[in-house]
Protein backbone atom coordinates (compact mmCIF):
# COMPACT_ATOMS: atom_id res chain seq x y z
CA UNK A 1 0.00 0.00 0.00
CA UNK A 2 1.34 3.78 -0.73
CA UNK A 3 2.02 5.40 2.48
CA UNK A 4 1.12 9.37 1.82
CA UNK A 5 1.17 12.39 4.94
CA UNK A 6 -1.80 14.76 5.73
CA UNK A 7 -0.68 18.46 5.35
CA UNK A 8 -2.86 18.92 8.51
CA UNK A 9 0.18 18.33 10.53
CA UNK A 10 1.83 21.43 9.26
CA UNK A 11 -0.85 23.68 9.28
CA UNK A 12 -1.30 22.66 13.14
CA UNK A 13 2.21 23.68 13.86
CA UNK A 14 2.24 26.90 11.80
CA UNK A 15 -1.31 27.92 13.29
CA UNK A 16 0.41 30.47 15.82
CA UNK A 17 3.62 31.32 14.07
CA UNK A 18 5.19 31.63 10.87
CA UNK A 19 3.19 30.76 7.71
CA UNK A 20 3.63 27.22 6.18
CA UNK A 21 6.13 27.22 2.76
CA UNK A 22 4.57 24.62 0.86
CA UNK A 23 8.23 23.73 -0.58
CA UNK A 24 9.41 22.99 2.35
CA UNK A 25 6.24 21.01 3.73
CA UNK A 26 6.51 19.19 0.44
CA UNK A 27 10.58 18.33 1.11
CA UNK A 28 10.07 17.24 4.22
CA UNK A 29 7.14 15.00 3.33
CA UNK A 30 9.19 13.72 0.45
CA UNK A 31 12.61 13.63 2.98
CA UNK A 32 11.02 11.37 5.43
CA UNK A 33 9.89 8.65 2.61
CA UNK A 34 6.33 9.27 2.25
CA UNK A 35 5.19 8.90 -1.52
CA UNK A 36 2.24 11.37 -1.47
CA UNK A 37 0.42 13.93 0.49
CA UNK A 38 -3.39 14.57 1.41
CA UNK A 39 -4.17 18.32 1.08
CA UNK A 40 -6.18 20.63 2.38
CA UNK A 41 -7.10 24.96 2.18
CA UNK A 42 -4.28 24.03 -0.65
CA UNK A 43 -5.87 26.96 -2.47
CA UNK A 44 -4.18 29.43 -0.43
CA UNK A 45 -1.03 28.24 -2.41
CA UNK A 46 -2.52 29.16 -5.20
CA UNK A 47 -4.12 27.77 -8.32
CA UNK A 48 -4.17 24.67 -8.71
CA UNK A 49 -2.42 24.19 -11.61
CA UNK A 50 0.41 25.65 -9.59
CA UNK A 51 -0.08 23.37 -6.52
CA UNK A 52 0.27 20.70 -9.18
CA UNK A 53 3.90 21.36 -10.29
CA UNK A 54 4.87 22.09 -6.83
CA UNK A 55 3.91 18.67 -5.77
CA UNK A 56 5.32 16.98 -9.32
CA UNK A 57 9.03 18.82 -8.22
CA UNK A 58 9.14 16.85 -5.28
CA UNK A 59 8.06 13.92 -6.89
CA UNK A 60 4.61 13.25 -4.69
CA UNK A 61 1.27 12.31 -5.59
CA UNK A 62 -1.75 14.06 -4.08
CA UNK A 63 -3.33 11.38 -1.99
CA UNK A 64 -6.81 13.20 -1.46
CA UNK A 65 -8.29 16.18 -0.42
CA UNK A 66 -9.72 16.98 3.22
CA UNK A 67 -12.83 19.48 3.64
CA UNK A 68 -15.39 19.88 6.29
CA UNK A 69 -19.32 19.33 5.34
CA UNK A 70 -21.88 21.11 7.72
CA UNK A 71 -24.30 18.81 10.29
CA UNK A 72 -27.33 20.74 8.41
CA UNK A 73 -27.49 21.20 4.86
CA UNK A 74 -28.77 25.27 5.37
CA UNK A 75 -25.50 25.99 6.67
CA UNK A 76 -23.61 25.46 3.25
CA UNK A 77 -19.73 25.91 3.49
CA UNK A 78 -16.89 25.96 1.02
CA UNK A 79 -16.77 22.25 0.67
CA UNK A 80 -18.34 22.25 -2.82
CA UNK A 81 -15.47 24.58 -4.13
CA UNK A 82 -13.04 22.93 -2.44
CA UNK A 83 -14.20 19.83 -4.14
CA UNK A 84 -13.81 21.91 -7.74
CA UNK A 85 -10.54 23.32 -6.22
CA UNK A 86 -9.15 19.08 -6.00
CA UNK A 87 -10.71 18.26 -9.23
CA UNK A 88 -8.08 20.86 -11.05
CA UNK A 89 -5.23 18.67 -9.01
CA UNK A 90 -6.82 15.57 -10.45
CA UNK A 91 -7.89 14.58 -6.68
CA UNK A 92 -10.71 11.73 -6.74
CA UNK A 93 -11.26 11.13 -3.35
CA UNK A 94 -12.56 13.79 -0.75
CA UNK A 95 -12.20 12.77 3.02
CA UNK A 96 -14.94 14.76 4.37
CA UNK A 97 -15.21 15.52 8.42
CA UNK A 98 -18.63 16.71 9.71
CA UNK A 99 -21.52 16.54 12.09
CA UNK A 100 -20.69 19.18 14.72
CA UNK A 101 -23.55 20.46 15.69
CA UNK A 102 -22.96 23.61 16.23
CA UNK A 103 -24.64 24.18 20.02
CA UNK A 104 -21.81 24.12 22.91
CA UNK A 105 -21.16 20.81 24.58
CA UNK A 106 -24.49 19.11 22.68
CA UNK A 107 -24.46 15.31 21.80
CA UNK A 108 -27.23 13.82 20.42
CA UNK A 109 -28.61 10.26 19.82
CA UNK A 110 -31.91 11.50 17.74
CA UNK A 111 -32.62 9.90 14.44
CA UNK A 112 -33.61 13.26 13.27
CA UNK A 113 -29.85 14.85 13.77
CA UNK A 114 -28.50 11.55 11.99
CA UNK A 115 -31.39 12.53 8.98
CA UNK A 116 -30.70 15.71 8.56
CA UNK A 117 -26.54 15.15 8.72
CA UNK A 118 -27.18 12.07 5.78
CA UNK A 119 -29.39 15.01 3.99
CA UNK A 120 -25.95 17.19 4.38
CA UNK A 121 -23.54 14.81 3.02
CA UNK A 122 -25.91 13.78 -0.16
CA UNK A 123 -25.67 16.95 -1.84
CA UNK A 124 -21.70 16.67 -0.45
CA UNK A 125 -21.51 13.64 -2.56
CA UNK A 126 -23.82 14.74 -5.33
CA UNK A 127 -21.38 17.76 -6.16
CA UNK A 128 -18.06 15.26 -5.38
CA UNK A 129 -19.81 12.71 -8.53
CA UNK A 130 -19.91 15.24 -11.02
CA UNK A 131 -16.46 16.23 -10.66
CA UNK A 132 -15.87 11.76 -11.05
CA UNK A 133 -14.55 11.76 -6.94
CA UNK A 134 -16.13 10.14 -4.35
CA UNK A 135 -16.40 11.19 -1.11
CA UNK A 136 -15.14 9.09 1.81
CA UNK A 137 -16.69 10.12 5.37
CA UNK A 138 -14.52 10.46 7.95
CA UNK A 139 -16.23 9.75 11.69
CA UNK A 140 -14.68 11.81 14.25
CA UNK A 141 -14.12 13.10 18.08
CA UNK A 142 -16.59 15.64 18.61
CA UNK A 143 -19.33 14.85 16.06
CA UNK A 144 -22.19 13.15 16.35
CA UNK A 145 -20.62 10.28 14.01
CA UNK A 146 -17.54 8.85 16.85
CA UNK A 147 -18.21 5.28 17.31
CA UNK A 148 -19.20 1.80 15.27
CA UNK A 149 -22.58 2.10 16.34
CA UNK A 150 -22.75 5.86 15.72
CA UNK A 151 -21.41 5.28 12.04
CA UNK A 152 -24.34 2.14 11.56
CA UNK A 153 -26.80 4.89 13.03
CA UNK A 154 -25.69 7.68 9.86
CA UNK A 155 -25.39 4.60 7.46
CA UNK A 156 -29.28 4.08 7.35
CA UNK A 157 -30.66 7.03 6.29
CA UNK A 158 -27.21 7.18 3.70
CA UNK A 159 -26.59 3.06 2.67
CA UNK A 160 -24.26 4.07 -0.09
CA UNK A 161 -21.71 6.36 1.87
CA UNK A 162 -18.32 4.96 1.80
CA UNK A 163 -15.95 5.54 4.69
CA UNK A 164 -12.38 6.82 5.85
CA UNK A 165 -11.21 5.09 8.77
CA UNK A 166 -9.09 6.87 11.08
CA UNK A 167 -7.51 4.61 13.69
CA UNK A 168 -7.02 7.50 16.31
CA UNK A 169 -10.35 8.49 16.53
CA UNK A 170 -11.99 5.34 16.74
CA UNK A 171 -9.59 4.00 19.39
CA UNK A 172 -10.33 6.84 21.56
CA UNK A 173 -13.77 6.32 21.66
CA UNK A 174 -12.80 2.56 22.33
CA UNK A 175 -14.48 1.48 18.62
CA UNK A 176 -11.86 -0.95 17.13
CA UNK A 177 -10.47 0.31 13.75
CA UNK A 178 -10.22 -3.44 12.10
CA UNK A 179 -13.72 -4.67 13.22
CA UNK A 180 -15.70 -1.25 11.27
CA UNK A 181 -13.62 -2.48 7.93
CA UNK A 182 -15.20 -6.41 8.80
CA UNK A 183 -18.97 -4.81 9.43
CA UNK A 184 -18.76 -2.92 6.05
CA UNK A 185 -17.04 -4.91 3.11
CA UNK A 186 -15.84 -2.67 0.57
CA UNK A 187 -17.03 0.23 1.65
CA UNK A 188 -13.54 1.94 3.08
CA UNK A 189 -11.44 3.41 0.28
CA UNK A 190 -9.82 6.22 2.73
CA UNK A 191 -7.58 5.41 5.60
CA UNK A 192 -5.79 8.13 8.24
CA UNK A 193 -3.30 6.41 10.53
CA UNK A 194 -2.67 7.84 14.21
CA UNK A 195 -2.37 6.32 17.77
CA UNK A 196 -4.07 7.79 20.68
CA UNK A 197 -2.66 8.26 24.26
CA UNK A 198 -5.16 7.38 27.20
CA UNK A 199 -2.13 9.14 29.47
CA UNK A 200 -2.26 12.30 27.55
CA UNK A 201 -5.89 12.68 26.50
CA UNK A 202 -5.03 12.94 22.96
CA UNK A 203 -3.48 11.53 19.92
CA UNK A 204 -0.15 10.14 19.16
CA UNK A 205 2.20 8.90 16.40
CA UNK A 206 1.85 5.45 15.48
CA UNK A 207 3.22 2.90 18.16
CA UNK A 208 3.28 6.02 20.19
CA UNK A 209 0.08 5.53 21.88
CA UNK A 210 -1.31 3.07 25.02
CA UNK A 211 -4.97 2.85 24.19
CA UNK A 212 -4.37 -0.64 22.63
CA UNK A 213 -4.40 0.08 18.84
CA UNK A 214 -3.51 -2.89 16.80
CA UNK A 215 -1.90 -1.68 13.62
CA UNK A 216 -1.21 -5.00 12.01
CA UNK A 217 -4.75 -6.46 12.72
CA UNK A 218 -6.07 -3.27 11.22
CA UNK A 219 -3.64 -3.26 8.33
CA UNK A 220 -4.97 -7.01 7.74
CA UNK A 221 -8.48 -6.40 7.93
CA UNK A 222 -7.75 -3.95 4.87
CA UNK A 223 -5.90 -6.22 3.04
CA UNK A 224 -8.50 -8.75 2.77
CA UNK A 225 -11.29 -6.48 2.10
CA UNK A 226 -8.96 -5.80 -0.71
CA UNK A 227 -8.38 -2.10 -0.21
CA UNK A 228 -6.33 -0.21 -3.29
CA UNK A 229 -6.36 3.36 -1.42
CA UNK A 230 -3.60 5.18 0.28
CA UNK A 231 -2.49 4.74 4.23
CA UNK A 232 -2.39 8.36 5.16
CA UNK A 233 -0.23 9.58 8.38
CA UNK A 234 -2.12 12.12 10.26
CA UNK A 235 -0.98 13.95 13.25
CA UNK A 236 -2.91 16.44 14.92
CA UNK A 237 -1.27 19.52 16.83
CA UNK A 238 2.07 17.64 16.89
CA UNK A 239 4.56 18.53 20.00
CA UNK A 240 7.70 17.18 17.95
CA UNK A 241 8.42 19.17 14.58
CA UNK A 242 6.20 17.89 11.71
CA UNK A 243 9.41 16.20 10.31
CA UNK A 244 10.14 14.67 13.67
CA UNK A 245 6.21 13.23 14.32
CA UNK A 246 6.31 11.90 10.35
CA UNK A 247 9.68 10.37 10.69
CA UNK A 248 8.44 8.47 13.80
CA UNK A 249 5.16 7.13 12.65
CA UNK A 250 7.02 6.30 9.21
CA UNK A 251 9.95 4.27 11.19
CA UNK A 252 7.23 2.32 12.86
CA UNK A 253 5.40 1.46 9.77
CA UNK A 254 8.33 -0.03 8.24
CA UNK A 255 8.69 -2.10 11.50
CA UNK A 256 5.69 -3.74 11.17
CA UNK A 257 6.15 -4.55 7.50
CA UNK A 258 3.80 -1.88 5.98
CA UNK A 259 6.50 -0.15 4.19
Amino acid sequence: MRIAHHMLTWLDWHRDGDPLELDTMLEEIRATGYEGVELMRAASFGPARQVADRLAAHDLAAAAYATLVPARIEDDSEHKAEMDYAAGLGITTIMVCGGWLGEAGRRTTFDDDYARFAESLAAAVEHAAGNGQTVAFHPHTGTIVETHEEIDLLLRHLPDLRLCVDTGHLTAVRSDPARVVAAHPGRVVHTHLKDWSRRDRFFAEIGQGDAGLDLPAYLSALERDGYGGWLVVERDRPVLTPRESAALSFEHLRRIGAR
